[in-house]
Formats: C-alpha cells, structure tokens, sequence
C-alpha cells in the first residue's frame, strides 16, 4: 500500500498514538537531513541557536558597514 492510503488506513492508529502520548507510533515529519540530527538537552540547542544567530547577525552588520 502507498500513500496516501497509508495514510487514510493508518489515520486510527495515529490518533490513538496522539492520544497517548507514544511518539514511537507516531509519524514524526523530519525531512531528509534526519541523519544529521543529535541527541542532547534542549537547553545546549537553544544556546547553540543563539549562539549561531548573534555570529550571523554579526555577519551581517559587518557585511552593511554597521
């Protein structure tokens, strides 16, 4: 079976999961560069996205002779 009737039969299935709270049964959309995620807290991912941004906004006030 393809999609989308996968996706029609499986609907329930989903729901319930939903419902209960188990990601594992749960389809979780996380494109293609998935590999490239880690596991670690989510406090070093928002620092890290902090720090990531502050750089490219330095970046790009340099860039605009600011």
């Amino acid at each position: 079976m393809a999609y989308p009737e996968i996706h029609h039969v499986s609907a329930p299935l989903r729901a319930a999961a939903r419902a209960g709270g188990d990601a594992d049964a749960v389809n979780l959309w996380a494109g293609q560069a998935y590999a490239l995620a880690r596991e670690r807290p989510a406090a070093a991912l928002v620092a890290e996205l902090a720090n990531e941004t502050r750089a490219a906004l330095a970046a790009a006030s340099r860039r605009a002779g600011a």
